[in-house]
């Protein structure tokens, strides 16, 4: 990212957003120092390269780095391995950045992706109680307040301090941010966040200089140190005599880790924060960072994360892209040099509110509604890595969160993945059994209930053709239930798709949807009628039967067809008959022309199917919203003639025999207008009407249909359902 390229892209939202997270950031910066028992300065330098350097090189519009409190505890470990040597540790932070530049390198950031998003809006949430309740003491004013010892055998601390205008300050700041954004106010280009800083800085400024007890006191303002008067002394530099400490690589490695992994979460939830919901890179976000810290190591800063709390911010004051992220490291970097006693005048309690009303949008009651819906898979996971967070830390919250995520996926496939479908085919009722693509251990108890619900006597398929591996535990369960349950209990056992994967199986040949020359003669027109009502229901409720039709092809081609059935349908492109009524290659007869009108060519095709290759139905089968019929219907009540259509002078042979069903049906029908209804009739007397040609102008399917050894039988196909109705 150019220069040229952050000026074209710098937008008003993007500074004023800017601004604000780096009022957020300059206390997070000095107190997570504070916390991890590093340099004061550290923080505010660490926070400064997260901003300008991560900032140019990272791919993501929202995401904010700097030092993060979810590394607290490793840098704290880490300092006490090595004695408190914080100049040793800064190599630390250079090696473990070199490991995260690897990782970018050898794109490992897909590992983001198998976090469960119920972990990650676990992780939102404690991180959004964590701001509410380490910020209320600031909001209120309270100082050597401690949770911990409220919740303890101690009580309450007497030497508790309340600063009354602190509390005050902070409390009209979440009034002002409120009000802000509830009112037309919210249109404007100032943030509310900003607007409550600026507000409570004016008003403490006036209270300080009219001398009012509900002037905030000092400690309760933000105190940065002046860099410009700082001496040599204060900057701390890298302690390359230490590289013979193997304690340097173990802690980098562990520092890498730690880290990596909580830049990837925190970009993955910064990317369910950002309004134009944009993707970032994971992999140049791991060597973006790690350049990162090697730069924050080499001048004695702390380690560096994306963090979600500036991200949140950053996101929620209307950032666009990631001008607002450099913009808040300048800002960082400005305000040490030159604008300490301007950031001095800001009261904590003002940064508080702000903080915690950012706190409540992450942990918002809808989010917990929202996962308690979604059901018990989603919510538990979701609460045990909230709570796990709250009571360990960042790092130890996610892992017992995934762990928890993983138990309900291995119990979820205890029972699942493994498929049982009871399909009636053309030669009869099978049971089938298909597996999933990877068939494990853990769908081992699924197929044993499944095998132990297949009764005596039964056809029973098991299905591994989309399988891409079968553990041998699996395998070892078919194998005995092929050779002594089914044989037993009388079970015809077929195995399909298990050649890949052993070589010393061969598949079954199944021909059970082939239909062949003895089951076509073994079939009543009832029988055929009833299998293709059948068909249709399946293709009504898209539970459409598994067909070899590699198989289907080969049989048929080598020993002919025996179609069951001929179908004399429309040639609408929305009725297809073979899906319509669920059939394979060689089961039926398909003739399709417009507005499904029989004619002599017809009547020598459905003359070949029944006599010559035994199709034991004929189906007439109109369909609704027939182009052909509607437009029969408009030229009749028009008055028009089929001759008068010139630019398709051969229409005529399709329109010109659908005018007499047109003709009877407005004999019959009020009212006499191009009505969904009037067309409708019209479609079903177009039916009889064909299937009454048929009989009259055919001699051998009429004396066919006098010996039952063919039924003629008119069908209505609803386009919108999918549903055949039929006459």
């Amino acid at each position: 990212m150019t220069l040229f390229e952050v000026k074209n892209r710098l937008h008003i939202k993007d500074a004023l957003s800017g601004l604000v997270v780096f009022l957020v950031a300059l206390p997070l910066c000095l107190g997570i120092a504070l916390a991890s028992g590093a340099p004061i300065l550290s923080g505010i330098l660490a926070g400064i390269v997260g901003g300008i350097v991560v900032g140019f090189l990272s791919g993501s519009h929202i995401s904010v780095a700097g030092p993060a409190a979810g590394l607290t505890a490793v840098i704290l470990v880490q300092l006490e391995q090595l004695g408190g040597n914080y100049a040793a540790f800064l190599l630390c932070i250079i090696f473990a950045g070199g490991l995260q530049i690897l990782f970018g390198l050898f794109k490992l950031g897909f590992f983001a992706n198998y976090i469960p998003n119920n972990v990650i809006l676990g992780l939102l949430a404690a991180i959004g109680v964590i701001l509410i309740a380490t910020q209320i003491p600031y909001l209120l004013g309270l100082g050597n307040f401690s949770w911990r010892e409220l919740w303890s055998d101690q009580g309450i601390n007497p030497n508790i301090q309340l600063d009354a205008g602190a509390m005050a300050i902070g409390l009209l700041s979440v009034v002002v941010i409120l009000v802000w954004d509830k009112t037309p106010l919210k249109k404007l280009v100032l943030p509310s966040a900003l607007i409550a800083v600026l507000v409570a800085a004016v008003l403490n400024y006036v209270l300080t200089y009219l001398q009012s007890p509900w002037a905030i006191q000092t400690e309760n303002l933000i105190q940065l140190p002046n860099l410009l008067n700082a001496t040599e002394s204060a900057f701390i530099f890298p302690d390359w005599s230490a590289l013979t400490n193997p304690l340097i690589y173990t802690g980098a490695i562990t520092l890498a880790v730690v880290a990596s992994l909580e830049t990837l979460l925190n970009l993955e939830a910064a990317d369910k924060l950002d309004p134009h919901k944009r993707a970032s890179p994971p992999n140049r976000e791991l060597w973006a960072q790690g350049t990162g810290n090697i730069i924050s190591g080499l001048i004695g800063g702390m380690p560096i994360t994306s963090v979600i709390v500036r991200s949140s911010v950053n996101a929620n004051t209307g950032a666009r892209s990631k001008c607002s992220t450099i913009i808040h490291g300048i800002l960082l970097l400005l305000a040490v040099l030159f604008f300490v006693p301007l950031m001095n005048m800001i009261p904590l309690s003002a940064l508080a509110a702000i903080l915690i009303l950012t706190g409540f949008k992450l942990t918002h009651p809808s989010l917990f509604k929202k996962l308690y819906q979604q059901g018990w898979t989603q919510f538990i996971p979701f609460m045990i890595t909230l709570v796990a967070i709250l009571l360990t830390d960042l790092l130890v919250g996610i892992l017992i969160g995934l762990a928890s995520s993983i138990v309900f996926i291995l119990y979820g496939n205890l029972h699942k993945g493994v498929r049982v479908y009871r399909e009636k085919h053309l030669h009869g009722v099978i049971t089938r059994i298909e597996l999933p693509s990877q068939v494990t251990f853990l769908n081992r108890a699924s197929l044993i209930s499944a095998l132990e619900r297949v009764h005596k006597h039964e056809k029973l398929v098991i299905d591994a053709t989309q399988s891409d591996s079968i553990d041998p535990d699996i395998y070892q369960v078919i194998q005995e239930y092929q050779n002594e349950t089914a044989i037993k209990r009388q079970i015809d056992l077929k195995l399909i798709g298990f050649k890949q994967h052993y070589q010393e199986l061969d598949d079954a040949v199944l021909d059970i949807d082939i239909s062949t020359r003895d089951l076509q003669s073994k079939l009543k027109p009832s029988d055929v009628l009833k299998l293709l009502k059948e068909g249709n229901q399946r293709f009504v409720r898209n539970e459409r039967l598994q067909r070899d039709i590699y198989r289907q092809i080969r049989v048929t081609a080598d020993e002919g067809q025996h179609p069951i059935a001929a179908v004399l349908g429309c040639m609408d492109s929305r009725a297809p008959t073979e899906m319509l009524f669920d059939v394979g290659i060689g089961d039926l007869f398909s003739l399709r022309i417009a507005g499904n009108v029989a004619g002599q060519k017809v009547l020598g095709s459905l003359e070949f199917a029944c006599q010559a290759k035994g199709a034991k139905v004929i189906v007439v089968l109109g369909h609704t919203d027939c182009g052909a019929v509607t437009s029969a219907c408009q030229m009749s009540l028009q008055k028009q003639s089929v001759a008068d259509i010139k630019e398709m002078p051969h229409i005529q042979y399709v329109l010109g025999p659908l005018m007499h069903s047109v003709d009877n049906v407005y004999d019959i029908m009020q009212p006499r207008s191009l009505t969904p209804a009037f067309i409708d009739q019209v479609t079903a007397m177009n039916v009889h009407y064909n299937i009454q040609y048929i009989i009259k102008h055919s001699a051998v399917l009429r004396e066919m249909l006098e010996h039952q050894q063919i039924d003629i039988v008119g069908a209505i196909y609803d386009v919108k359902t999918g549903k055949v109705n039929f006459l």
